[in-house]
């Protein structure tokens, strides 16, 4: 029998254990920032006070963002990941939410779509590859001043239609984070964050009014990547975007695995568009 329980920072050392045995990337502070957003949304799942699944959900007013649904992978084909897959879905609806979305895996999808999720054709895509950037001294990207989050929350509010500021304050306050932005002629153009991770560095989100100022900015987070992490490769998730993905095979970079979006009940058009090019994270939004 699985008990559905709320997540405490002591479960985070067992929460991690079970990311090491699925090879994902995240790290505390990942844990530590869905705590921060949304902690009655944070669930894990225990069996004889041992947790052997995880299912937390970051909202976003009334829209809310599947993560971290984790099962023991020598438990699966019990049900656990059913019962606290519901369990999470009863606490959005308390919570007030309106529309759930996630990043689907092959092998999570027919589970979302028995609890009516909606299959959309957006792919969203894993890539990695080195850590080689242009220095400070050779972009036009600079380091993220406090003097500078009111446009940037306004100007990502514009782009993915919903408010993130919140999560993204979060993210600048991570352990070894940068953020970095474009102002050109006093008018933010495009922002983007990095920060460490278990496996390789990451970098997201990255929202810029087209692709040579992401790539700009993507390219300075590299290298920042690069001074605090040695030689560790880095890794982003990229939304489909097929100049920027040329761009990232010029450098090296591969892409390691691709998810689809769902929505539930219907597809909202949120955290995505035409100047999203890199998404917080898989399960991030």
């Amino acid at each position: 029998m699985l008990e559905i329980k709320t997540l405490d920072r002591k479960d985070i050392p067992a929460a991690l254990g079970l990311c090491a045995q699925v090879n994902w990337n995240h790290v505390a502070a990942d844990w530590e920032r869905c705590l921060a957003l949304n902690p009655e949304g944070c669930l894990g799942g225990y069996e004889r006070g041992e947790l052997k699944a995880t299912c937390t959900m970051t909202p976003f007013g009334t829209v809310g963002w599947v993560g971290t649904f984790l099962v023991d992978p020598t438990l699966r084909g019990k049900g656990y990941g059913k019962t606290i897959f519901a369990a999470m879905l009863d606490k959005a609806r308390q919570q007030g939410i309106e529309c759930l979305g996630l990043d689907s895996s092959d092998a999570g999808r027919p589970i979302y779509l028995k609890y009516g999720f909606q299959m959309t054709g957006q792919g969203i895509e894993l890539w990695t590859g080195p850590a080689e950037g242009a220095t400070e001294a050779e972009t036009d990207s600079q380091p993220l001043q406090s003097e500078d989050w009111d446009s940037l929350a306004a100007f990502d509010h514009a782009c993915v239609k919903v408010s993130r500021e919140r999560q993204l304050r979060l993210l600048a306050e991570t352990p070894g984070a940068t953020a970095r932005v474009i102002v050109e002629g006093g008018t933010l153009q495009a922002f983007g964050f990095s920060r460490p991770g278990r496996l390789t560095g990451a970098i997201g989100p990255v929202v810029a009014r087209d692709a040579p100022r992401a790539g700009r900015i993507v390219s300075a987070l590299m290298a920042d990547r690069r001074a605090l992490d040695g030689g560790k490769a880095v890794g982003l998730v990229l939304l489909e975007n097929a100049g920027f993905t040329e761009w990232l095979v010029e450098r090296g970079f591969q892409r390691r695995r691709r998810n689809l979006r769902m929505f539930r009940p219907v597809f909202r058009d949120v955290l995505s568009g035409p100047a999203v090019f890199v998404s917080t994270g898989l399960g991030m939004g």
